[in-house]
């Protein structure tokens, strides 16, 4: 294999979450999470919601234990769930464990991240309270951004994902992230805005969390280039 070897897209990042999840079945819980710090978080977020409550509580636990992890270590990983090997040094981890287990948890379900947090304030209450810092979801819009960056948002999400996102904003800090941008357009496009969420009407849970979830990866992208500065996080 070259430069990525087995973690790279030929090897393990090339794998579906569901040959993922197979190929962790018998692996121990620090493997798994090693594992799930190191692929898409979407993936990531994907396998914690087919895993069983237990298992998938315990692997977001051993997240916050691979800070020290060495590069050594990812290699001997990596090594032992796929056979191919690659000449190329294996870089460590440069983000804070509750930061990768934060973005992976902002790519999930709205029930299956708020069960995990549960299970995380049980197991680790200061870890618990880290990773709810570094999530961002629809609702933090409102908390976060800044009022002049929101038209710089809506250029980034497609409009009808936009539409879709505003209606299903149903309860009240979702309600609150939607008003929040209602307000700080022009009110034309307010208008138009709210005639397309009119008229799209109730929207199911899964499509609503999908198009927030794309609304917020839109916010998370203009920040991560510079674009944007969102305020600092406060527990979720």
């Amino acid at each position: 294999m070259k430069k990525f070897g087995f973690w790279g897209s030929s090897g393990i990042f090339g794998l579906d979450a569901e040959k993922l999840l197979m190929l962790i079945e018998d692996e121990s819980i620090e493997v798994a999470a090693v594992l799930l710090s190191k692929i898409d978080v979407k993936k990531a977020a994907t396998m914690l919601g087919q895993m069983p409550g237990e298992r998938a509580r315990r692997i977001t636990y051993a997240v916050s234990l691979t800070n020290s992890v060495t590069p050594d270590a990812v290699d001997r990983i990596g090594r032992s769930l796929i056979t191919q090997l690659d000449d190329e040094p294996i870089l460590a981890f440069t983000n804070k464990p509750e930061e990768r287990l934060g973005a992976i948890l902002n790519s999930s379900r709205s029930v299956t991240r708020d069960e995990l947090l549960d299970g995380l304030d049980e197991a680790d209450q200061t870890f618990a309270a880290e990773v709810r810092k570094a999530i961002f979801t629809f609702k933090h819009v409102a908390e976060r951004v800044d009022e002049r960056d929101v038209p710089a948002i809506l250029k980034s999400v497609d409009n009808d994902t936009l539409v879709t996102a505003l209606a299903s904003a149903t309860d009240e800090a979702t309600k609150i992230s939607a008003e929040f941008i209602f307000a700080n357009i022009s009110s034309r496009m307010a208008e138009q805005l709210r005639e397309a969420v009119q008229e799209r009407g109730q929207v199911g849970e899964e499509d609503g969390e999908i198009a927030m979830a794309e609304v917020v990866t839109g916010v998370r992208d203009l920040a991560q280039t510079g674009e944007i500065l969102l305020k600092e996080g406060v527990p979720a």
